[in-house]
C-alpha cells in the first residue's frame, strides 16, 4: 500500500514538473516574442526620432544658413547706404572747401584793395599837406602875412567849403529819403505781415455754457442751492441758471475765474455725487491744474520767440495773458505776433531783433493783472517790467505804446507800429453791432460839430473818417488845423480799436456853359 502511494506521489510529480516545465517554456516563448516585439518597436521608433533629428537638423542648418545670408546682405546694404553717404559728404566737404577757398580769395582781394585804397589816401593827405603849404606860402608872400594868420585863412575858406558840401549833400539825402521812405516803410509792413502768421480766429468767450440735461442742472444747484452758493463763493463768480434752456451764465470780470468756474462745472455733472465738500476739492484740483496750465502757455510763447532769462514769475504773467481778450483779440497771441513783427522790423532796420521780440511780447503784461488793481495796464506793465529788472529798453516801450511817454528809443517805435499793425489788419478783432453803429454815429457827429464842415462819411469799418468841407469858408491852410481838430477829438471821447484815418477833402468845382448866341 505504502509502495503504490510512493509510486502515485512520484508520478503526480513526474506530471507536475512536466506540466511545470511546458507552462514555463510557454511563458519564456511568449515573453521572448514581447522581447523581440518591444525591440523591434524601439528599433523603429528610435529611427523615426533619428530620421526626425536629422530633418530639423537640416531644416534649422538652412534657417541658419539664410538668416546668415540675409545678415550678410543686410552688411552689404549697409555698407553701401554708408559709402554713399561718406561719398556725398565728401562732395560737400568738397563743395565747402571751394566756398572757403573762394571767400579766403574774396577777402584776400578786399585785403588788397584796403591796402591800395590806404595808400592812395596816404599819398592824398601828403599831396594835401603840400598844398596847404604851398598855399601858405604863396598867401604869406602875396599878402603879407605871417604863417598863423595865413593857417587861419586857409582853415577858414577850407571850414566853409566843407560846410557847403555837407549842407548840398544833407539836403539831397533828405530829398532822396523822403522820396523813399513811405514806400521803403510800405515793403516793410508787408514783408513783415507775410512772415507774421497772424490769426484771425476770434477768442471764444467762457461767459456760459449749456448743460446735457436736468439732472445735471441739480447737480449744479444742489440742495436748497447749497451748491451753487459754494461754487460762487469759491470762485468768486456769480452764476445765473436758466432752467428752461439749461444755461449757466458766469458774471464776473476776472476771465481766469471764469475759466476756473467753467472747468468746476463741467467736472461736476460727471460726479455721481455731489456736495459742498466735493465741490471744494474739485475747485482747488482746478486751481492747480490751471496754473500748470498758464506756466505752460507763458513758457511756450518764451520759446517760440527765442527769447531767453525771462523772470519765472513773469513767465506766470505772460501765460495769464491768454485769458484775457480785447475787441474778441486773444491778448496772448496779439503779444506773440507784435514781438514777431517788431522782431523783423528791427532785424530790417539793423536793430536787435531778439530784444524787439522781447519788448513786443511783454507790451500787454499789465493786462495780465490790471482787473485786480486800481491803474491802467501801462502803469502796471512798467511797474511789473521793473520790478522783474527788465532792460529800460522794454520799460520805455511798455510805457509808451499807447502815447502816454516819448519813446527813447528806436526798438520803442517798431513795438508800437507793429501793435497797431496786429491790432488793425483785418479779422484781428471784433466788436458788437451796437457798439460798431455807436462808434460810426460819433466819429460823423464829431465832424459835422465843425461849423465849416458839409458832410461826413465813416469807411471802411470805421477805420477811415472822410470830411468834406464848405470850399468857399476855407483854404488849403485851415484844413490841416480842423483835421487836427478832428484828430484829438476823436482821441478824447471815442473808443475804437486801431486807429481812425482823418481825410478832409476841399475841392472847388466852378462850371459854365457857352452858347452859340443866334445870329
Amino acid at each position: 500500500m505504502i509502495t503504490i502511494i510512493v509510486v502515485c506521489l512520484l508520478v503526480t510529480l513526474a506530471i507536475g514538473y512536466f506540466l511545470r516545465l511546458h507552462q514555463h517554456n510557454k511563458e519564456l516563448y511568449a515573453a521572448r516574442i514581447a522581447a523581440q516585439r518591444i525591440t523591434n518597436h524601439g528599433k523603429a521608433a528610435a529611427d523615426s526620432e533619428a530620421q526626425s533629428l536629422v530633418k530639423k537638423q537640416k531644416r534649422e542648418t538652412k534657417d541658419y544658413q539664410e538668416n546668415i545670408e540675409q545678415e550678410l546682405n543686410e552688411d552689404l546694404e549697409d555698407n553701401q547706404k554708408k559709402e554713399n553717404w561718406l561719398e556725398q559728404r565728401s562732395s560737400v566737404l568738397k563743395q565747402k572747401e571751394e566756398l572757403l577757398n573762394h571767400r579766403n580769395d574774396a577777402i584776400q582781394e578786399k585785403q588788397n584793395n584796403l591796402k591800395q585804397q590806404r595808400t592812395e589816401v596816404q599819398e592824398t593827405l601828403h599831396s594835401a599837406d603840400e598844398l596847404t603849404t604851398d598855399r601858405l606860402n604863396k598867401l604869406h608872400e602875396v599878402a603879407g602875412l605871417t604863417a598863423d594868420e595865413a593857417k587861419d585863412e586857409v582853415l577858414e575858406d577850407t571850414t566853409q567849403e566843407v560846410k557847403e558840401t555837407y549842407d548840398e549833400y544833407v539836403k539831397d539825402f533828405e530829398v532822396e529819403l523822403e522820396s523813399t521812405s513811405e514806400r521803403d516803410a510800405q515793403n516793410l509792413v508787408e514783408l513783415a505781415m507775410e512772415h507774421s502768421g497772424g490769426k484771425t480766429v476770434v477768442h471764444d468767450s467762457n461767459r456760459s455754457l449749456i448743460v446735457d440735461n436736468n439732472e445735471a442742472l441739480g447737480k449744479i444747484i444742489g440742495n436748497a442751492g447749497q451748491n451753487v452758493r459754494t461754487l460762487e463763493a469759491l470762485t468768486g463768480i456769480d452764476i445765473i441758471i436758466d432752467d428752461k434752456e439749461k444755461e449757466v451764465i458766469l458774471n464776473g470780470y476776472d476771465p481766469v475765474r471764469r475759466e476756473i468756474a467753467n472747468r468746476v462745472i463741467k467736472k461736476i455733472q460727471s460726479e455721481r455725487r455731489v456736495n459742498p465738500d466735493i465741490i471744494e476739492k474739485i475747485v482747488t484740483e482746478t486751481n492747480i491744474e490751471l496754473d500748470r496750465e498758464i506756466r505752460h502757455y507763458g513758457e511756450d510763447a518764451v520759446v517760440e520767440l527765442g527769447i531767453r532769462h525771462i523772470a519765472p514769475d513773469l513767465i506766470k504773467f505772460i501765460g495769464r495773458m491768454q485769458y484775457r481778450t480785447s475787441y474778441g483779440q486773444n491778448i496772448l497771441e496779439h503779444s506773440k505776433e507784435t514781438a514777431r513783427l517788431a522782431g523783423i522790423f528791427a532785424a530790417e532796420l539793423g536793430e536787435d531783433p531778439v530784444l524787439a521780440r522781447r519788448a513786443g511780447l511783454l507790451h500787454d503784461i499789465g493786462k495780465s493783472i490790471d482787473r485786480d488793481i486800481d491803474a491802467t495796464h501801462v502803469e502796471i506793465g512798467v511797474e511789473l517790467a521793473t520790478q522783474y529788472r527788465e532792460s529800460p529798453v522794454v520799460i520805455n516801450t511798455i510805457a509808451s505804446h499807447h502815447g502816454d511817454v516819448e519813446s527813447k528809443y528806436v526798438i520803442a517805435d517798431l513795438v508800437e507800429a507793429a501793435d497797431a499793425i496786429s491790432g488793425a489788419r483785418q479779422g484781428a478783432r471784433s466788436e458788437s453791432a451796437a457798439d460798431y453803429l455807436q462808434r460810426i454815429r460819433s466819429l460823423e457827429g464829431i465832424a459835422n460839430d465843425q461849423p465849416v464842415v458839409k458832410e461826413s462819411y465813416a469807411i471802411q469799418a470805421g477805420r477811415e473818417l472822410r470830411v468834406i468841407v464848405q470850399p468857399n469858408e476855407t483854404s488849403d491852410k485851415t484844413i490841416h488845423s480842423l483835421a487836427t481838430k478832428v484828430k484829438d477829438e476823436i482821441e478824447d471821447k471815442v473808443t475804437y480799436p486801431g486807429q481812425v484815418k482823418v481825410t478832409v477833402v476841399r475841392k472847388l468845382e466852378i462850371v459854365e456853359y457857352a452858347e452859340k448866341k443866334r445870329a
